[in-house]
């Protein structure tokens, strides 16, 4: 099955203008693209967070339009402080997401993807990391009624323990697993609730990433198709490379893609040096990403 290619701008929009960013997309040979929402939620001069935010969306559409770029999932504001505390308490904003789901509305996206809620503190007990993923669904469930309004599906995303908080012996980081997953968008019910995956996440984790595509099934929404090394800290492990520069097993990857119907994009989230380097180069490496997906579709999908 051929499916549409699509990637993120995010690292190159860190110094870098809209018009430019969806300029060299286009130019990349990109029609579609993850809309790096997220980048512009916190902060006083956050263009979300003023009260003309409206026109700012309706601003960056037209101009994502005019480069010849369809908007096919965003990431929602997930960089905040409001966390699970330490006493199991939270105070996750509700107000930023649901203006987050109407934005991705106003730019005509209907895929719009949230890291989970985290309690960034260490987890001995198994029933406090299940309550984690309890209080996650009930916060979700708090999205529903602005998700139906805009009709914009809620796609969560797997996790790792970036800030390696857990010990060896203890239960795993909550939304590391497939099943933490399955779990609560299975509790919530609704047909505008699905699952991100990161392949990179899943692969810092260890675990087999075409056994998750094929346990997610129908509820697979999105995609971050990223690489990298696996665990190989003390270094930062989520490389965010292109697919082909690390080792993730693509062939079997595009084969489970295949295996459960899969139709969406194939959508990936570089990080990498990317907002360090010129423009001109920038394009190279987007187009030379874009090649090697496509070839990989020729390769190991069934057309």
């Amino acid at each position: 099955m051929r499916r549409e290619i699509s990637v993120s701008g995010a690292k190159m929009a860190a110094n870098t203008d809209l018009q430019t960013c969806f300029d060299t997309l286009r130019e990349a040979g990109y029609r579609c693209m993850d809309f790096w929402l997220c980048k512009y939620c916190a902060g006083e001069d956050a263009p979300l967070a003023k009260k003309d935010w409206r026109q700012w969306v309706r601003d960056a559409a037209e101009c994502a339009a005019e480069s010849g770029l369809r908007v096919g999932q965003m990431h929602a504001h997930w960089d905040h402080p409001h966390q699970i505390h330490e006493d199991m308490t939270y105070d996750a904003p509700l107000d930023i997401h649901c203006q987050n789901i109407e934005a991705a509305a106003m730019m005509g996206c209907r895929r719009l993807i949230f890291h989970p809620i985290q309690r960034w503190f260490r987890m001995t007990d198994p029933a406090m990391r299940q309550q984690v993923l309890d209080i996650n669904a009930d916060w979700f469930s708090k999205l529903l009624p602005a998700a139906e309004q805009y009709g914009v599906e809620l796609h969560l995303e797997n996790l790792f323990d970036h800030k390696h908080v857990q010990q060896p012996g203890d239960p795993v980081f909550p939304f590391s697993t497939a099943e933490d997953l399955l779990y609560v968008v299975q509790k919530l019910n609704h047909p505008l609730v699905k699952i991100c995956l990161d392949t990179g996440h899943a692969n810092i984790n260890s675990l087999d990433v075409p056994q998750m595509i094929r346990a997610f099934g129908r509820l697979l929404g999105s995609l971050h198709l990223n690489d990298n090394y696996g665990k190989i800290g003390p270094i930062y492990e989520d490389l965010h490379l292109f697919p082909g520069y690390g080792r993730l097993p693509w062939p079997q990857i595009m084969a489970a893609l295949d295996e459960i119907g899969y139709a969406d994009t194939l959508n990936m989230e570089p990080g990498g040096e990317l907002k360090n380097l010129p423009r001109p180069l920038r394009a190279i490496q987007y187009r030379a990403a874009l090649e090697m997906v496509e070839t990989m579709q020729q390769l190991y999908c069934q057309l």
